[in-house]
């Protein structure tokens, strides 16, 4: 199977991800209940590093099962696509929600850069799905999957350096 060490990869880097997260929470400045933004930002992060770690471990699952190798990629970029956009759906809610919230912290400029990824990546997905274009499928859907761990990387790093206003004058 194509890209098996990319998924292990994937799922591998994912995973730590999550776990680095983990400490960032336990090793905050302020005690007590998460803020309505470190509990956003940690949802995003999770949501996609456990699910680009799941979705890479799909392929292996559908090939071990027999399924045919073309189908397999199929399987998985329908898969991916359908969490994607749910994801995107959920996303877009919330980080409407939180702008109101705390329109300081909201960057409109990377929110939009993110959603279009997300857009391009949906896209992508259903084209291998329908065989649309003549894309490697199996490549399209490693594309994707690092696409989720970039933007964990992003909800990772704004976690650690974009702090509200609020917190920081709290914990003077």
């Amino acid at each position: 199977m194509e890209f098996h060490g990319s998924l292990q990869i994937i799922a591998e880097i994912g995973l730590g991800l999550a776990g680095f997260s983990g400490l960032i929470v336990a090793l905050r400045k302020d005690v007590g209940p998460l803020t309505a933004v470190q509990k956003y930002r940690l949802q995003i992060l999770l949501s996609l590093a456990f699910g680009a770690m799941f979705l890479s471990f799909l392929p292996e699952l559908l090939f071990s099962f027999g399924t045919d190798p073309q189908d397999v990629w199929r399987l998985s970029s329908a898969c991916l696509s359908i969490y994607s956009t749910l994801f995107l759906i959920w996303w877009i809610r919330e980080s409407l929600y939180i702008k109101d919230a705390n329109p300081e912290l909201f960057n409109w400029f990377a929110f939009s850069r993110m959603v279009a990824g997300h857009v391009v990546i949906i896209f992508m997905q259903l084209s291998s799905v329908f065989s649309i274009f003549d894309f490697a499928v199996d490549a399209t859907y490693v594309v994707a999957l690092i696409w989720y761990l970039l933007h964990s990387v992003q909800q990772f790093t704004r976690m650690l350096f974009v702090q509200s206003k609020m917190s920081d004058s709290a914990s003077d």
